[in-house]
């Protein structure tokens, strides 16, 4: 269950986590503007985040909730990456002390192909698309989505 703030002057900040194996896409979002944008990608080695780097995201950002990417279990392999997100989740909560919440990322990645492409061709950037770049525009897709139903 996610914090609700009834005071409109209290500010709260959203960190979203699009999991994967290589890497795992981040975005930040705030209730003031209601606008989720893409961070940088963290490294993963193994299927696990360099946990200080974690760590150190959380302690800038100081987020009330973190939204993590919840993707469809199609397959054995994306069934194994779930118990993976899952496991994730868990050491956020119970070892990081952080409230986390899913949020469906179906189709994110596509989108953010999709966005990312768009920006290249509108001059808004510059060089070739980047794999981590698209999973933080996916992670930002979804956490804007998850806001805008709060």
């Amino acid at each position: 269950m996610h914090k609700i703030n009834d005071d409109l002057n209290m500010s709260s900040t959203f960190i979203a986590f699009d999991f994967g194996m290589t890497k795992m896409g981040v975005a930040i979002g705030q209730n003031i503007t209601n606008t989720a944008s893409p961070l940088d990608p963290i490294i993963m080695r193994n299927g696990n985040p360099d946990w200080g780097h974690l760590e150190q995201i959380l302690k800038e950002y100081n987020p009330t909730t973190i939204v993590l990417g919840k993707p469809e279990v199609t397959s054995k392999s994306s069934e194994a990456l779930m118990k993976k997100i899952k496991m994730f989740k868990t050491s956020l909560e119970r070892d990081l002390n952080q409230e986390v919440e899913w949020a469906s990322e179906h189709l994110t990645s596509e989108d953010a192909k999709e966005k990312l492409k768009l920006q290249r061709q509108e001059g808004i950037l510059s060089r070739k698309i980047m794999k981590g770049q698209i999973d933080s525009m996916a992670a930002t897709i979804f956490l804007q989505d998850w806001m805008n139903q709060r």
